[in-house]
C-alpha cells in the first residue's frame, strides 16, 4: 500500500472533524502529493518501507532548490499530521517522523525605533494641541522608558505606582511581580495625570474604560510613523528599543533582563546581537576597513 492510498479519505476527515478551510485542505494535499512524485523517484516505497530516511532525504531536496525553512517546516507537519491518522486508524504501525529534526527557522532580529527618533517625536510633535495629548505621550513614554509588555502597560492600575520611591510594580507572566524604577520626568507626568481622572487603571480611553490591546498598537505606530522611518512599528518594537539602547549605553545584560521580566537570560540575549550590529556599522567607518 503506498503513501497516496488514502489521502483522500484524511482531507475528507480533516475536513469534517476539524472544520479545514478550502485553501488549507489544497496545501495539505499539495504537500502530500509532492512527496508521492519523489517517494516515485526513490522507487515508490510502500507505507510499510517508508522510513525517516525518505523525509529526510525529500526535506534536504527542498532546502537545496531554494525553499524556505518555514515552508519546509509547513510541509513535515502536513506528513506528521497524515502519519498520526494512519497510524490512529492502524494503517500504518510505525512513525517515520520519529528520527526527523525539523530545520530551525532563523530569528529575524527587530530594529529599534533610533534614539534620536523617539527624542524627536516626545520634544518636537505638539502634545498640547490634541486632546488626549497628555495621555499619549505619556503613553509612549511609559513604554519607551520601562520597557513593559502592552498587557502589562493596560492592566497597570495606580495602586501599582509608589511615588516615595519612584517605581512601578509590574504583574507579568505567569503572575510574576517586578519592580521598574520611574525616572522623574515619567514620575511627575503620571502624578499629574492621574489627577485628570479617577479610574483605577492608568491608561483609559475617554470614556473611561479600559485600553485595549488593538488601541494601544494603533496609536503607538501612528505616533512613530510621524517621526522615524523604521519598517515595524508597534508596543513591542518600543520594548524592544528600550533594552536595545539601554544595552548600547552600558546596561548590563542582567539588569535587562530583571527589568523586562525575562525568566531566563537567554530571552535577553538576543538584544546583544542587535547591539553587536550596532558595532559593526561603528566598526565600517574604520579607515581600514
Amino acid at each position: 500500500m503506498y503513501l497516496g492510498h488514502h489521502i483522500d479519505v484524511y482531507i475528507d476527515y480533516l475536513s469534517k472533524n476539524r472544520r479545514m478551510s478550502l485553501h488549507t485542505a489544497v496545501a495539505y494535499r499539495n504537500d502530500l502529493e509532492q512527496f508521492g512524485v519523489y517517494l516515485a523517484q526513490l522507487g515508490n516505497p510502500t507505507l510499510v518501507q517508508l522510513k525517516s530516511n525518505h523525509v529526510r532525504l525529500w526535506m534536504s531536496d527542498l532546502m537545496q532548490n531554494g525553499m524556505s525553512t518555514r515552508s519546509v517546516n509547513r510541509k513535515l507537519s502536513t506528513l506528521r499530521s497524515y502519519f498520526k491518522y494512519l497510524r490512529s486508524e492502524d494503517i500504518m504501525t510505525h512513525n517515520p517522523m520519529t528520527k526527523v529534526v525539523p530545520p530551525k527557522t532563523a530569528k529575524h532580529l527587530v530594529k529599534d525605533i533610533p534614539a534620536l527618533d523617539l527624542e524627536a517625536l516626545f520634544a518636537r510633535f505638539p502634545w498640547e494641541e490634541i486632546d488626549t495629548g497628555h495621555r499619549d505621550r505619556l503613553l509612549l513614554l511609559m513604554l519607551y522608558a520601562t520597557g513593559m509588555r502592552l498587557s502589562e502597560l493596560i492592566n497597570l492600575k495606580r495602586g501599582d505606582i509608589d511615588f516615595a520611591r519612584n517605581a512601578l510594580r509590574v504583574l507579568g507572566k505567569r503572575n510574576k511581580v517586578r519592580e521598574i524604577p520611574l525616572h522623574s520626568e515619567l514620575a511627575d507626568g503620571l502624578s499629574h495625570f492621574l489627577k485628570s481622572h479617577d479610574a483605577d487603571y492608568v491608561f483609559v480611553l475617554n470614556n473611561g474604560s479600559p485600553l485595549y490591546p488593538v488601541f494601544v498598537y494603533r496609536l503607538v505606530t501612528r505616533y512613530l510613523s510621524l517621526f522615524s522611518s523604521a519598517a515595524k512599528t508597534s508596543p513591542h518594537v518600543l520594548r524592544h528599543s528600550f533594552a536595545t539602547h539601554m544595552l548600547n549605553n552600558g546596561a548590563q545584560l542582567m539588569a535587562i533582563k530583571d527589568l523586562l521580566g525575562h525568566s531566563s537570560l537567554s530571552a535577553t540575549q538576543v538584544y546583544t546581537k542587535s547591539s553587536f550590529e550596532q558595532l559593526k556599522r561603528i566598526h565600517q567607518l574604520h579607515p581600514r576597513k
